[in-house]
């Protein structure tokens, strides 16, 4: 089915799709040598911002240097939720056929999300009394077979490949019969968690014919959620070695864990350095991840990034955290990922389909980048429906269209798929720089033009996202150093009255230079070939 890029007007009012019974509707990341310089000059240029219109005086001078490497991106992703149910009845198709697909096509092929985090549900009550041996019968698999066959086969045209199985160990809700074995006997109880990683592991490996590349083990364990109720660093340590040595006498030695996602930067290091400090534990890790919590914070609130980021002063505490976990995983050369974002159920700060949802992720997307180094950015959830959301927040009075954090909303009460601004700002990285791809260094001497840019060896290709955080429209001009151009520079803008425009191609000012004039408060995604690539 042809799916219509619509665009909203300057009211924020989404168009429809008249003529289809199911629509899209698109409504709507260079270490820190100096902290202190970027703090400092932010200042000085936040100074100039201003409410009016009209054009930048000075043209922003852009430097790419292709000689300073720094992390290698992942790519971009979210929660994997597939519009299903498990409930008392059995398995709950929340979408059907014909917008799940849109839905599916909305998020992976229009956003171009390739990262994901498998929700399942498979050991409510022990399979047996022998955790070394796993029994089938005991596990429930609906939830997997359907994730795999209802998502990840179909999203696997469009590029979705490199998700993790979410075998978290939640010991509130689905092990919470854990809960008396652990005290009572901890060496069985470890024996077991084992088991119900290593049992959702080979029943994957059976269903698809390959192991999973990683498995997300933990969401907010110690802090927040604290879903390992009762837990410590200690036991969290433990549980790694553990599933990960039955994972290798299962015969699966490549699988990583993904860990710990605690609430915050901050919490994250905190149980990091005693993994990390652990060498068998340490073996076993694929990356180290994060949330971006507490609500209401700098990188929670879209109000507070657009009021501090989004205005050239990046919050002094949340970037110099960032930077301490930074450098904690490159002394074991393991990539950092933010793998949770949210500003909580019923907090949105502006409508949905609001230009500044769009760009205040964008900013905290190139932060995380930037200051966290991280290889992977995700949104909440990949997708949240109508019905799931009247059911989960039943009786709270949160409104479906407060839910901003998540790439696309699917609304089966008009049978439409909405791309948020969320979304919208994750698609202006995900459709531009591809997994595998090296951030480079990008200098931009205004505070409140920011450019992050990325060179693919595969693809031959250069990409860059600049975000104009001011209200004026602003010439640019950007300058190579170590690579070089050839053909001409594409590229598409999202502004406050559109979502992912094309841009007229742009011709190079010769093979190490071009301009650009971007609109205000905007983002613009830029690719170009490149000659000798890295």
């Amino acid at each position: 089915m042809l799916i219509k890029l619509t665009r909203q007007n300057n009211k924020n009012e989404s168009h429809v799709c008249p003529e289809k019974s199911v629509c899209v509707k698109f409504s709507g990341f260079l270490r820190l040598v100096t902290i202190a310089s970027v703090l400092i000059s932010g200042a000085c240029f936040a100074a100039s911002l201003e409410t009016g219109s009209g054009k930048m005086d000075v043209p922003v001078t852009v430097r790419i240097d292709n000689a300073i490497e720094y992390q290698e991106i992942a790519g971009f992703g979210a929660t994997t939720l597939a519009g299903i149910m498990l409930t008392e009845n059995g398995l709950r198709d929340m979408l059907g056929e014909t917008l799940r697909h849109q839905a599916i096509k909305a998020v992976y092929h229009d956003v171009g999300l390739t990262l994901g985090s498998l929700e399942l549900w498979l050991e409510p009550a022990n399979d047996n009394d022998d955790p070394m041996l796993i029994n089938k019968d005991g596990f429930q698999w609906e939830t997997s077979n359907a994730m795999h066959d209802l998502l990840v086969r179909p999203a696997r045209a469009y590029g979705f490949s490199n998700y993790s199985l979410g075998l978290k160990i939640d010991m509130r809700r689905e092990l919470r019969w854990m809960d008396e074995l652990r005290e009572r006997d901890y060496s069985r109880y470890l024996q077991e968690v084992a088991e119900y990683v290593a049992a959702g592991v080979l029943h994957w490996r059976e269903i698809t014919g390959a192991a999973p590349r990683f498995i997300t083990l933990f969401n907010e364990p110690l802090s927040g959620n604290r879903e390992l109720h009762g837990g410590s660093k200690h036991k969290i340590v433990d549980i790694i070695k553990s599933a990960g040595e039955r994972l290798r006498a299962e015969g699966v030695a490549r699988t990583r864990f993904i860990v710990p996602a605690e609430e915050t930067v901050a919490k994250s290091i905190d149980t990091i350095e005693s993994i990390l400090a652990d060498e068998d534990a340490r073996s076993y890790i694929g990356a180290l991840a994060y949330h971006a919590y507490p609500y209401d914070s700098a990188y929670s609130s879209v109000r507070r990034i657009l009021q501090t980021s989004g205005r050239g002063l990046p919050d002094h505490d949340e970037i110099r955290i960032r930077q301490r976990l930074y450098e904690l995983a490159a002394g074991y050369d393991i990539p950092v990922w933010m793998t949770e974002t949210s500003e909580g159920p019923g907090r949105a700060d502006y409508p949905f389909g609001s230009p500044e949802n769009l760009r205040a992720r964008a900013n905290h997307i190139h932060d995380e980048l930037v200051y966290a180094n991280a290889s992977a950015y995700f949104a909440m959830y990949d997708m949240w429906d109508r019905q799931s959301h009247d059911a989960h927040f039943k009786g709270r009075d949160i409104d479906f269209f407060s839910q901003s954090s998540h790439i696309a909303l699917v609304d089966q009460r008009a049978s439409e798929v909405h791309i948020t601004g969320i979304g919208f700002a994750v698609g202006h990285f995900a459709r531009w720089i591809k997994p595998g791809s090296l951030r480079i260094n990008a200098e931009s001497d205004n505070q409140l033009v920011k450019v992050i840019a990325f060179r693919s060896d595969r693809q031959n290709e250069l990409a860059l996202v600049v975000i104009n955080n001011s209200s004026f429209e602003v010439e640019m001009d950007f300058a190579m150093k170590n690579m070089a151009l050839q053909g001409t520079v594409k590229g598409e803008y999202s502004d406050r009255s559109n979502r992912w425009k094309q841009l007229p191609p742009l011709t190079l000012s010769d093979n190490a230079s071009f301009g650009l004039t971007v609109g205000p408060t905007s983002v613009t995604s830029l690719s170009a070939t490149l000659i000798n690539p890295g």
